[in-house]
């Protein structure tokens, strides 16, 4: 069949462009193929750079992330525990565990040879120590899964040695910069889990955290306190808040899209002072403002600091004795204790004033009155190597 004037020039024509373009391809045809290519990345690819992570299909983003986990947790069985990336897997057949209503307790006596964090952290804006162990000096670079160019900036999503969670690894920023969450982070973490089904949580200084260095804590699970239903809260700058029913402490949710007004309410606990934890999922930011202080009365009912992974649901202690002793009723008074109001200036219609005296708040709300507990005998276990040179966070 002869082929039309047409349909030939058109062929002609396209040969022109190809031709003239075999220097330059289009932009929008190069992306394309890129979307393409990297819609199957191969996790044991030596180099992992992401540029469209936030365009990808979940399921692709998913696959990822968990098989380039299970490759590393499959190599690091066969090493030496001093040469392993990750040190086992924390939801695995030897993982002890009891549901206590939404929350749960478990018992994992590997993580107890994980370093210690430091116990003399005072100020939540603590500026960024060059000179102190941060992830730019981590010495072996599988600890490294992927580099990823998110639209708010690069980041690295790296192994966590020490496992509290399934699948759990760490997001850092690439820059160097101290642990406080700001508008730029939280847009980052968003846009990260709206691409994938993971979650997130984040321990700011004086609150859990170990590395100062910016990093959130992503897992391939919904943490248990996502099954308190959400119902509405207080007027938090004006706008309307959401509380998780039945959670036995302060939490403040807000919408994902809802980034700029987080970020003003952690600028507020910031400049007070007030230590805080954060759980992200696709759609909610969970806000857990904390005491000024701990409570010595926290020590007494449970070993660790509770942070993140216990605000969000999760208690681990290292011993059959500990574990024990951790009941539905103490779980709830531990969250009381480690949890508080938001800066009360928040709350105030319109969001402006002095407020009342936030500290006065935070005493009365941290004193309670309850049967006498014995004391941890886990607590003089403190030590800190923060020359490891191992990802190895909280």
């Amino acid at each position: 069949m002869l082929q039309s004037s047409t349909s030939r020039g058109a062929s002609e024509k396209s040969g022109a462009v190809g031709s003239a373009d075999s220097d330059g391809l289009s932009r929008a045809n190069t992306l394309d193929a890129e979307l393409n290519q990297l819609e199957a990345i191969p996790p044991a690819a030596p180099t992992k750079e992401v540029h469209n992570w936030t365009l990808r299909s979940i399921q692709s983003n998913d696959f990822f992330l968990r098989e380039s986990f299970n490759l590393l947790l499959r190599a690091s069985a066969e090493l030496p525990p001093e040469e392993r990336l990750i040190m086992y897997d924390a939801c695995d057949e030897t993982e002890v565990r009891e549901q206590l209503g939404c929350f749960r307790k478990r018992i994992d006596a590997r993580r107890n040879t994980k370093p210690k964090k430091p116990d003399s952290q005072l100020y939540v804006c603590t500026p960024f120590d060059y000179n102190g162990f941060n992830f730019s000096k981590i010495r072996n670079e599988r600890e490294r899964i992927m580099s990823v160019h998110l639209p708010a900036g690069p980041y690295e999503v790296l192994t966590n040695k020490f496992p509290l969670f399934h699948k759990h690894m760490l997001l850092v920023s690439k820059l160097l910069v101290p642990q406080q969450m700001t508008y730029h982070h939280l847009s980052a973490v968003t846009q990260m889990l709206q691409a994938c089904s993971f979650c997130a949580y984040f321990n700011s200084w004086c609150a859990s955290a170990s590395v100062n260095h910016f990093h959130c804590h992503i897992i391939d699970e919904v943490p248990p306190v996502a099954d308190f239903p959400l119902v509405s809260g207080p007027l938090v700058l004006g706008h309307r808040s959401l509380q998780p029913r039945g959670f036995p402490g302060f939490c403040y949710v807000f919408a994902s899209s809802q980034v700029a007004l987080v970020s003003s309410v952690i600028e507020a606990m910031q400049a007070d002072n007030q230590p805080h934890n954060l759980m992200f999922l696709s759609r909610y930011i969970y806000v857990f403002p904390k005491p000024l202080e701990r409570p010595a009365r926290s020590r007494e009912l449970y070993p660790e600091t509770v942070g993140g992974p216990e605000l969000i649901g999760s208690f681990t202690v290292y011993n059959r004795e500990d574990y024990d002793c951790i009941s539905a009723s103490t779980i709830d008074e531990l969250v009381r204790l480690n949890t508080a109001p938001l800066p009360s200036r928040l709350l105030r219609r319109g969001g402006g004033g002095d407020g009342v005296d936030d500290g006065a708040v935070h005493s009365a709300v941290a004193h309670t009155v309850g049967p006498s507990v014995r004391a941890s005998q886990s607590l003089d276990y403190f030590t800190f190597n923060q020359g490891s040179g191992t990802a190895v966070a909280c």
